[in-house]
């Protein structure tokens, strides 16, 4: 009875092999239809060597051993061995994708055929933890819910007010460690560039900062001092400000080994993961019920009469006005917390940087500067507003040649759900189109694109504003993405950069770079994360100005 059963099991299973085996086998007949129906010719191999791709997936795990460079050293030069810009490949278990950096499949990836691709599957699984459901998260109908949510919020005039980052910008200058000659002391500028932009993303999204940069020791609590700051909020009163900063940080290092590992992305995980997630959560659980409790007050309270002043844009109190959900509302906040803080701090960061590199590029923006806004407005920002940052057009260049060399995004994924095609890639010029069958995974990197000499001209490493002059960018400059999920803060992230830039160089004259990375005859090393980042940050002194 037991070998009859046995024998009946086997066959079972030989006949469900047999079953998918004939399915695939018809699935990949009607692809080629497909194919050949729309022109399309097949894109050349990548350079893998080994079956599905193994020797390339062991070469990414093993980069942080090895020392090599994930972006310049394996994406780039993947492009540059093959001498194409698209090209497929296979990864563990058969996984089949395509990796372009042509800004016209960029384009119909984003825009064009933006109904045929959706996020990778493993965009979830490696950020759920801390995200959830939110808007960089999800697909469909979730997602466009999310993005009626916020695209309102985002289009009001509030990024033309700039007196909460003025009020953080000089708490900045309070904490950079002053000498007595007219110079700084020795110190490490990114850490405060990213205490300075969680204190204006807190103000912003929740309407009181968790103030990182107030204290003159940034470890020590802030819950007991006065005024608006932490102590009058009801931040978990066991846990300090710098415990958010440090967490951020934590979940940042954990959640760029989740994208490295694919499939593999449950190994990134365990109690100092887990622990940073439920902090952030405590933070954020903490204002959705402070704002939830305060619209129940303002429906309740009769109209008073105002004093004529406008009221201060927090957007979690207006986000409660549209949804009762409170852990969507939590989700929602953290993503945009997280993207608010790395983004706009790591931009930051990255221009300090290259400027330290670049003392021609230095003293050029610093002459267009004080131009623009002259020296008796470095002591007020009264000059300052959106209109006049976007009017400063060497400013403006600065700001998107450092984006240009490092995307702050610098690599992003889609997965077809339906057969496809791409404009251009396939056949062995590399110019017919090619087809794209669902469930593949397509790939595209910022960071190679906006490296191509043929669209940058033959100095693509380089950082030179000058080439912004009467340029205009299209499909081959995606900093902030592009089509329907175009990044909605882009603006906000500018204008708060181009203040601080100006604020900076309004006050310091001179840099001079003291750590690695920061002289010119030296590459920068890279971190990935959530975003990419300077791995050594940016050790310099800085010499306050007289003029």
């Amino acid at each position: 009875m037991g070998l009859v059963s046995a024998t009946n099991a086997l066959l079972i299973l030989f006949c469900y092999i047999v079953y998918k085996q004939i399915l695939s086998y018809l699935s990949f007949r009607r692809f080629e239809q497909f194919a050949h129906r729309n022109g399309c010719e097949p894109p050349p191999p990548g350079p893998s060597k080994w079956p599905w791709s193994l020797d390339r997936f062991i070469r990414v795990l093993r980069i942080g051993q090895t020392g090599e460079d994930l972006l310049d050293d394996y994406l780039c030069s993947a492009y540059k061995e093959l001498g194409r810009y698209t090209y497929f490949g296979t990864g563990p278990f058969g996984k089949r994708s395509v990796q372009t950096i042509e800004p016209d499949n960029i384009k119909a990836i984003l825009a064009t055929n933006f109904k045929d691709y959706e996020l990778a599957s493993g965009r979830y699984k490696q950020f759920s933890p801390l995200l959830g459901k939110g808007i960089f998260t999800t697909d469909g109908e979730a997602w466009e819910h999310s993005r009626a949510l916020f695209r309102p919020q985002f289009a009001r005039d509030m990024i033309n007010d700039l007196d909460s980052i003025e009020r953080h910008v000089q708490a900045l200058f309070r904490a950079i460690p002053k000498a007595n000659d007219g110079w700084t002391t020795e110190f490490d500028l990114m850490p405060l560039l990213f205490r300075l932009t969680l204190d204006t993303a807190t103000e912003f999204l929740f309407g009181e900062s968790v103030n990182t940069q107030s204290s003159k020791n940034p470890y020590t609590a802030l819950s007991g001092q006065r005024g608006r700051d932490v102590g009058n909020s009801r931040i978990a009163k066991s846990k300090t400000a710098m415990d958010y900063d440090e967490a951020f940080t934590i979940i940042g290092h954990y959640v760029y080994k989740r994208m490295r590992y694919h499939f593999l992305y449950f190994v990134a995980d365990g109690f100092e993961f887990r622990n940073a997630i439920r902090t952030l959560k405590g933070f954020a659980d903490l204002y959705v019920r402070k704002a939830f409790e305060s619209a129940k007050h303002d429906i309740e309270k009769r109209p008073s009469a105002t004093d004529g002043r406008k009221e201060k844009f927090v957007l979690l109190k207006a986000l409660v006005q549209d949804t009762q959900d409170p852990e969507k509302l939590r989700d929602e906040l953290l993503a945009l917390l997280l993207a608010g803080r790395d983004t706009t701090s790591s931009f930051l960061t990255w221009v300090f940087l290259l400027l330290c590199r670049n003392p021609r590029v230095f003293n050029k923006l610093r002459n267009e500067i004080m131009s623009t806004f002259p020296p008796n407005a470095r002591k007020s920002q009264e000059n300052l507003s959106f209109a006049s940052l976007k009017s400063c057009r060497y400013l403006q260049h600065t700001m998107l040649e450092t984006l240009r060399l490092y995307s702050i995004i610098y690599v992003n994924i889609r997965v077809a759900i339906r057969n496809t095609v791409l404009p251009i890639g396939g056949g062995p010029s590399g110019t017919a189109p090619l087809a794209v069958k669902k469930d593949d995974a397509i790939i595209y990197s910022t960071y190679a694109l906006h490296r191509r000499p043929d669209l940058w001209g033959p100095d693509p490493d380089q950082f030179r504003p000058e080439r912004w002059e009467g340029r205009k960018s299209g499909w081959d400059f995606l900093p902030f993405n592009g089509g329907p999920r175009v990044c909605l803060g882009q603006q906000y992230a500018l204008t708060e950069t181009g203040y601080v830039i100006v604020r900076m160089l309004q006050t310091f004259d001179k840099i001079e770079g003291i750590g690695p990375g920061t002289s010119a005859d030296e590459k920068p090393n890279k971190a990935l994360g959530v975003t990419l980042y300077p791995r050594d940050g940016i050790k310099i002194r800085l010499r306050i100005a007289n003029d």
